[in-house]
């Protein structure tokens, strides 16, 4: 196989079917690592890990695996659009990028999702969230975007 083939292959362009793929799956990574980081944060203030999971639930219903389980969904969810405009940037820009601009970039992206939560979805939903201290919410989705990016980074960067 020629060199020309060889680089040819190594900067295929992603397929957006690729990118929403590998975001879900990044997305549900990370979302583990968030609820991990809220379950932790929330045992330090004296709260058992059900009754914080619960706070995902749908309202008037205490149900830790229904929460936890929609809380997966969503940052699934999120990981799919991460995943999306990683892959628009990427072509736009027409780079691979390093690791310190994929940590960077999904930290930002995890605090952009914490202020519009804060912003537009929390406030008179009367969602049980509203409930979570606010640093524990912004430390949850700073490790979300910082485990979102480092792992779309590591799986794209082979593809």
């Amino acid at each position: 196989m020629s060199m020309a083939k060889i680089e040819n292959f190594e900067r295929r362009e992603l397929s957006v079917g690729d990118a929403v793929i590998d975001g879900l799956f990044t997305g549900l990574l990370a979302g583990l690592g968030m609820a991990a980081v809220l379950v932790l944060a929330g045992w330090t203030g004296g709260e058992q890990p059900a009754q914080v999971l619960s706070r995902f639930a749908p309202q008037q219903l205490n149900a830790p695996l229904s929460g936890f389980l929609l809380h997966l969904a969503v940052s699934g969810i999120y990981g799919m659009v991460y995943g999306v405009i990683w892959m628009l940037v990427m072509r736009l820009r027409g780079f691979r990028p390093s690791l310190p601009v994929a940590l960077v970039s999904g930290a930002a992206y995890g605090l952009l999702l914490e202020g519009l939560a804060q912003a537009v979805l929390l406030p008179g939903s009367g969602s049980a969230l509203g409930q979570t201290p606010f640093w524990h919410l912004e430390l949850a989705h700073l490790v979300y975007g910082i485990i979102l990016g480092l792992l779309l980074y590591r799986v794209q960067r082979n593809k």
